[in-house]
């Protein structure tokens, strides 16, 4: 299985584990990356996307740097903010973990560690994370 493959199944295979089926829950999921350098993508991405909350998060990993980012993008007037996810769960006393922690121990495993550390973390702290602040009648 190439590394875009086994990317994409972590973070499939793990959100379905902690949140269930995406037209379940309303939420849209995305994968992308970029074209192939030389077999190898430089940059992996899994989004989780509530179309009616104004709100995704993205996961984003850069082959060559070694690099893992998390991030809250919400929609604001006019353009969109990004947290990171790292910064606020750590802020908040959710973890002391963040992405360099995981990637330094992650092993084989990587990506299945990453996304059950994030979705975990979700999961048990801030399950409406992506729920839209109102619902229109």
């Amino acid at each position: 299985m190439g590394i875009t493959a086994e990317y994409q199944s972590a973070f499939t295979s793990s959100f379905q584990e902690f949140f269930g089926n995406a037209k379940d829950v309303g939420w849209e999921l995305y994968h992308l990356s970029s074209e192939p350098e030389n077999d190898f993508p430089t940059w992996l991405t899994f989004t989780i996307r509530n179309p009616l909350g104004g709100r995704a998060l993205a996961f984003r990993y850069h082959s060559l740097e070694k690099k893992f980012y998390a991030h809250l993008k919400v929609q604001v007037i006019p353009g969109e903010e990004n947290w990171s996810l790292d910064q606020l769960f750590h802020k908040k006393g959710y973890t002391d973990l963040d992405a360099d922690d995981i990637l330094s121990s992650g092993g084989e495993w990587l990506f299945f560690s990453l996304a059950r550390h994030y979705f975990g973390i979700i999961i048990s702290f801030c399950p409406r994370i992506l729920e839209p602040d109102y619902f229109l009648d």
